[in-house]
């Protein structure tokens, strides 16, 4: 199955609006309060699979886009791999927040997460990604997430991440040893400031700058609340950062 969702957003009477919104089933775009959710109306990624998600925040619009539930990554019949892509594009004085709930990987399967975003100078953004390995007393499929954002055509970010029984290191110090929970997330428009770490037997997570105003926060753990929890010790701009931000 291949399917496509767009969403637009730009200022109308002083306002950010939903101005263009278009998908394709299972997909489904939705407003909600302050929120844009992309919603799935089928059991979906399933191996084979290849969705899209575009986004377009015009100058000086603020999209907050999230998703309905976590999603589960299924395997197909006959092995295929299923992929999810996400594009966007910020404009000048653009804010995009895209925290969608996170994808769960069923032993078995085989993903790939793309996220690519483009800014111009003046736009800002938080994206975050999280990934649960496996079911309950489960083990996980094989997870590929790649990460890009380009400011002005040059990169700012570009982070990789293997994740399953078929990563190099798998379940070892080299990848994220015994942890389920992986969350990985770039702020652009804060103020960076210096690194910080936290490393702990059950969880591990890290305040990276890569720019002044540009920070990756990567964070690990055994479930959802132990890294949410490590979050607001370790990076609580990720969860507050709208009264944070500056311009770019």
């Amino acid at each position: 199955m291949k399917a496509t969702a767009s969403i637009r957003v730009a200022v109308r009477g002083g306002r950010s609006e939903l101005v263009d919104r278009r998908s394709q089933a299972p997909l489904s775009v939705r407003r909600c309060g302050g929120r844009i959710i992309v919603a799935a109306s089928a059991a979906t990624p399933v191996g084979g699979d290849e969705l899209r998600v575009n986004i377009d925040v015009d100058e000086g619009a603020h999209a907050d886009i999230g998703s309905v539930a976590a999603s589960m990554i299924w395997p197909g019949p006959n092995g295929a791999a299923s992929a999810m892509t996400t594009t966007a594009r910020i404009a000048s004085g653009g804010r995009l927040d895209l925290w969608p709930e996170p994808t769960i990987s069923v032993v078995g399967s085989t993903h790939a997460m793309t996220t690519r975003v483009w800014m111009e100078a003046g736009a800002t953004a938080r994206v975050v990604e999280e990934v649960v390995l496996g079911r309950r007393n489960e083990s996980s499929g094989d997870v590929r997430m790649s990460l890009r954002i380009e400011r002005n055509g040059h990169p700012l970010v570009h982070h990789d991440e293997h994740f399953g029984p078929q990563a190099a290191g798998a379940a070892s110090s080299v990848s994220i040893g015994g942890a389920r929970h992986v969350l990985s997330a770039v702020l652009v428009g804060v103020e960076a400031g210096r690194s910080r770490v936290r490393l702990e037997s059950s969880h591990a997570g890290a305040w990276l700058p890569v720019a002044d105003d540009c920070v990756v926060v990567l964070a690990v753990g055994a479930d959802r609340p132990a890294v949410r929890a490590l979050i607001h010790e370790l990076a609580p701009e990720l969860l507050a950062a709208g009264s944070q931000w500056v311009a770019a």
